[in-house]
């Protein structure tokens, strides 16, 4: 089933993919689509069409300069079909681009308990995108009690969302349950590519994760990007609203630092084989 513009850009949104939203505003004589005809470009991807050849290409090259560029645009572009453009349709279509550029700071919450909870509420007044997942629905505050920024995921199995989180995120694992922490932290890990991973505990959970993530396979280096226990070292406190300032000094702070890419664990694994 071919899907609605609307619901492709649903799921770039929450893949966190800039894209570029080109309509048909107007036309005149002949030409391959109708007004309201919508494309979303991204820099890997089109979805859906403004009706194919030189001006489809046109407006994806236009959209994808955009993007390149991160150039905010809002704007009608006019093209002639015959003219300038070769096409034998001959008429004249109006074309209007939006850029949809995403927060390029995405936090990932498991978790919501009280740490969560004064969490998100710091990053309520943040410019980012926070997806807030935890499998126990009642926990959370109903939507209109939160900022548009924040994002709430009911899920029976949160392991299965991180696979749909943009890279370069932030994680928080903070759950109800030290299992559900390891099972998260483990899964992270093996996608590889997080800015921040925090892991809520004791120094003994710590040491108890990392002796498990070592017989899984996982090498020094990989387990010590995990922040366990999370937040500023020199700050001690079991107080909610202290972790979650604490956390999100860490964090704020590993924003700065240039981004490193990181070898997933796979290829970790294929390379300590040979």
């Amino acid at each position: 089933m071919k899907l609605h513009w609307i619901q492709h850009a649903a799921q770039l949104e929450k893949a966190g993919i800039n894209f570029v939203m080109v309509s048909v505003v107007s036309i005149k004589g002949s030409t391959p689509r109708e007004v309201g005809a919508r494309m979303l470009i991204t820099q890997e991807a089109i979805f859906n069409t403004i009706g194919g050849g030189h001006l489809e290409w046109k407006a994806m090259a236009y959209a994808r300069e955009c993007l390149t560029n991160k150039q905010s645009v809002n704007e009608i572009k006019e093209y002639p079909l015959g003219a300038t453009l070769g096409q034998c349709c001959g008429g004249k279509v109006a074309l209007l681009f939006e850029s949809v550029f995403q927060a390029d700071f995405t936090v990932a919450i498991f978790g919501a308990g009280h740490v969560g909870k004064a969490i998100v509420h710091c990053l309520e007044q943040i410019p980012c995108k926070v997806y807030w997942i935890d499998s126990r629905a009642e926990e959370f505050p109903n939507q209109n009690q939160l900022a548009d920024n924040i994002i709430k995921i009911p899920s029976d199995y949160p392991i299965d969302e991180i696979k749909d989180l943009p890279s370069q995120s932030y994680y928080l694992v903070l759950t109800h349950n030290h299992q559900l922490d390891l099972d998260l932290s483990e899964a992270i890990l093996k996608r590889g590519d997080f800015a921040y991973l925090g892991v809520i505990g004791s120094k003994t959970k710590s040491a108890r994760f990392k002796h498990k993530l070592k017989d899984k396979g996982f090498t020094h280096d990989v387990i010590e990007r995990m922040e366990c226990p999370m937040g500023e070292p020199d700050i001690i406190s079991k107080q909610p609203g202290e972790i979650a300032i604490s956390t999100l000094s860490q964090i704020l702070k590993r924003r700065q630092q240039p981004i490193k890419q990181h070898t997933k664990f796979k290829e970790v694994q294929d390379a300590n084989s040979n």
